[in-house]
């Protein structure tokens, strides 16, 4: 019996709506119109995910057509946490992964829990 995929991950998260931009989502949800674009915001936020595990870290985008990025932990030599005032109070932040050169391999925001992300991959005493 094989196990389901999910459990590879040490880490499973997708971007979080309210956290990210509290006030539009707030500002859009007493309107009509606001209902469609928070439901066209829901599913491009679920087509998002970053996921850490044991060996390797995936970004995966898209909904029809895919982008996956995926490198291994042990090629991550930084992790870049930006977090402004409000998503530090709602525990939400933008990830970028460092593999080499000046440019992020991996970037995703608006993630919960970022902190963990940096844990994780062992680079919780590093900048860029």
């Amino acid at each position: 019996m094989t196990k389901p995929l999910t459990s590879r991950w040490l880490y499973d998260e997708h971007p979080v709506m309210f956290g990210n931009h509290p006030f539009l989502f707030s500002l859009l949800a007493v309107t009509i119109v606001g209902f469609l674009v928070i439901g066209v915001w829901a599913l491009v936020v679920r087509t998002e995910r970053l996921a850490v595990g044991v060996h390797d870290v995936l970004l995966e985008r898209g909904f029809i057509a895919k982008q996956r990025v995926q490198v291994n932990r042990d090629s991550v030599r930084a992790v870049k946490v930006s977090q402004t005032i409000l998503q530090r109070m709602l525990g939400v932040g933008d990830i970028e992964i460092f593999t080499g050169g000046d440019y992020p391999e991996i970037a995703i925001r608006g993630l919960p829990k970022p902190d963990a992300v940096r844990a994780l991959l062992g680079k919780e005493d590093e900048g860029v």
